[in-house]
């Protein structure tokens, strides 16, 4: 019997056409019926779904309205989200919940599924490898990357928000699958992770420090010097900083030949990283934001 999130998982790459498949990490992509909707919906009707998809529950219509349309009157502005509902129904029959008060997805008849779901699914406390890795597998790149509203500057801050929170959970569960994967000897499976880890935040001084050592572990010193060069030139770049001591200090004893023991280097990158990780929300999953009502 399938669980929860192999069910999600089947759904999410099938092509069902009473399934409302949404990709929001990376550009947005809206799948209902064999079409995009991403290429065809106006912004508005689709910052809707978004919006509603991202906060994972029925939102207020006054939030809505004041997202999209805060610098027109109150009135034009309810107007405007009844008008923009209205043409979702009719494109999207049967997808949404509508009440005098709040916006939501329908509960019955269709599903309605998005890859931050499986992202979010992988960092729940005991999800299984399976789940993990279906989780890492989605991202494409941030949040609705390249989707914005020009002169809204409430759902601006409101994507800015939300693009850090997927943001740390994508590096979250990366370090996760890289220290697992290590652990189990999986060494090619955890550069891979690494560099996944890199390809969110070429920053990340952890991940650099992993790619070092396990690089130097097999042999590839030359490799592993280079990635401290990399390090630096990253965090010069984005911060205007140096690698740490304890990243100078795993390069000395690369470039001498001396590696740390994996316990040690462990405790390096956990000591690294953990001021970036985000504590865990509500839902157990690192770094949830309030949601908005």
């Amino acid at each position: 019997m399938l669980t929860g999130h192999e069910q999600r998982c089947e759904l999410f790459t099938s092509s069902l056409p009473a399934v409302l498949r949404m990709g929001l990490l990376g550009p947005p992509q809206l799948w209902w019926r064999g079409t995009d909707l991403a290429r065809r919906l106006p912004d508005k009707q689709q910052a809707l779904l978004y919006v509603i998809a991202v906060e994972g529950h029925a939102v207020c219509r006054t939030v809505l309205a004041r997202l999209l349309w805060g610098d027109w009157p109150e009135e034009a502005a309810r107007a405007n989200l009844r008008v923009a509902l209205s043409a979702l129904r009719r494109v999207l029959p049967g997808v949404l919940d509508i009440d005098a008060r709040r916006v939501g997805f329908a509960g019955v008849g269709t599903t309605v599924l998005s890859d931050l779901e499986l992202l979010t699914d992988a960092l729940l406390p005991g999800a299984p490898a399976a789940c993990r890795l279906a989780g890492a597998r989605v991202w494409r790149g941030g949040l609705l990357a390249d989707f914005a509203l020009p002169g809204c500057d409430e759902f601006e801050r409101w994507c800015a928000l939300q693009r850090q929170h997927a943001s740390a959970m994508a590096l979250a569960l990366q370090r996760e699958l890289v220290h697992a994967s290590e652990a189990a000897g999986e060494i090619d499976t955890a550069i891979r992770h690494a560099r996944a880890l890199l390809h969110i935040d070429g920053a990340d001084e952890a991940a650099h420090m992993a790619l070092m050592r396990m690089l130097a572990g097999q042999g590839e010193r030359t490799a592993a010097l280079r990635q401290y060069a990399e390090c630096a030139a990253a965090l010069a770049e984005q911060f205007g900083a140096r690698p740490s001591a304890r990243c100078y200090a795993l390069y000395v004893r690369i470039h001498a030949d001396t590696l740390p023991t994996r316990v040690e280097m462990f405790e390096q990158m956990a000591a690294v990283a953990g001021a970036a990780v985000p504590p865990a929300g509500g839902d157990g999953v690192p770094g949830l934001l309030p949601r908005i009502h």
